[in-house]
């Protein structure tokens, strides 16, 4: 059994970000990856790993705060109509479902902004912070006008 939003590979390890550029980075912020869970690796690479690992979390403790996406997505509960279309879309599993409101939510913490369930939702409840309608618009109508 794997843990929540952290994505596979096909032989069932857990996956990098990017393979050269953050090898021990996940697509969920904090969480990195040290040794045979990314695959077989003999000792001296997975100690390796395991330093580049520790490293990573050093500097989000030294940090003291994480900076988050600003362009989150975020749901209109009135005019949600409980499809639950979005949660089963969202690749990083930051739409939930309210059981009490029969409402879908979003974990901003979560939410990497990249507007998948924007564009899924049919009754339109879900917007995206930094990327409204009208801001979109005013954007188009200034290309347009030079």
């Amino acid at each position: 059994m794997r843990p929540a939003h952290l994505t596979c590979s096909t032989e069932g390890f857990f996956q990098e970000r990017h393979p050269k550029l953050a090898p021990v980075s996940t697509f969920t912020d904090g969480v990195f990856l040290a040794g045979c869970c990314q695959g077989p690796k003999d000792i001296p690479d997975t100690v390796a790993q395991a330093g580049a690992a520790a490293a990573e979390a050093l500097v989000l403790i030294d940090a003291g705060h994480v900076e988050l996406e600003p362009n989150t997505a975020y749901i209109v509960e009135e005019e949600c109509s409980g499809c639950k279309t979005c949660i089963p879309l969202c690749p990083y599993s930051a739409i939930s479902w309210h059981e009490e409101v029969k409402k879908a939510a979003v974990n901003e913490v979560l939410c990497k902004g990249c507007g998948t369930c924007v564009a899924s939702c049919l009754s339109g409840s879900i917007g995206q912070n930094l990327f409204e309608d009208a801001e979109i618009f005013d954007e188009i109508e200034g290309v347009l006008a030079v």
